[in-house]
């Protein structure tokens, strides 16, 4: 996040605390439809204040929020929308591989973890044994990778550009997204009982410098968009 845009953010956090509870709710949802938008962070954010300035003035005349932002806040969040700029084929790109970085630092992190050569190698450096450097990488978890990314992007757009529709509706979403989900799920389990098979080796030094390298990218990354 740019230095403008987290002095804006941060700005917009203390309004959000002075906000009542019904009209929080309502600027919660509208503010997770946002994110989803075809807009850069920095407006999200500059639409967030101005709402905020809006409606914090009108609730202090007692006024409700549909007197500001009309009745229907899909439509009146889809106005906005349209009159600001779409993100640029440069943010979308740093945006998407900010995504693949910061997903291959944590679920780089989790495999590490939770490899059994990890532990192998600690028992074999503190008993002077000779050590293996060896991380095998199965079928199954290389396909996990690219399909937890793909999944979790999925899913969050589906919920959060679902936010200002109406609860029953948003909940029928939500349940076909659950569905959707724990059929994902089994396919995974599927291919982890026939992807056991390891697909390559990597050496796990060079496994933690991808897991490091890669979080510090994001990190550079979170910054230039």
């Amino acid at each position: 996040m740019k230095k403008e845009t987290q002095k804006l953010n941060q700005l917009n956090n203390a309004l959000d605390k002075k906000l009542s509870k019904a009209n929080n709710e309502v600027l919660t949802d509208i503010i997770c439809y946002l994110r989803v938008a075809n807009i850069s962070e920095y407006h999200q954010e500059v639409v967030r204040h101005d709402l905020l300035e809006m409606v914090l003035s009108a609730q202090e005349r007692n006024d409700d929020i549909q007197t500001v932002i009309g009745e229907d806040y899909k439509v009146f969040c889809d106005d906005v929308i349209a009159s600001l700029p779409p993100k640029t084929p440069k943010e979308k790109l740093y945006e998407l591989l900010d995504i693949v970085c910061l997903s291959t630092s944590i679920l780089g992190t989790i495999t590490l973890a939770m490899a059994s050569e990890t532990y192998a190698l600690i028992k074999d450096t503190i008993s002077g044994s000779p050590k293996d450097f060896q991380l095998s990488l199965s079928i199954f978890e290389v396909c996990a990778y690219f399909a937890i990314i793909i999944g979790a992007y999925i899913l969050v757009q589906v919920i959060l550009g679902k936010s200002l529709e109406h609860k029953a509706e948003t909940k029928h979403h939500i349940l076909k997204a659950f569905i959707k989900g724990a059929s994902f799920m089994a396919l995974l389990l599927l291919l982890a009982w026939i992807g056991k098979k390891t697909l390559f080796t990597v050496n796990i030094i060079v496994m933690l410098l991808i897991v490091i390298s890669s979080y510090w990218i994001h990190k550079l990354l979170s910054n230039a968009y």
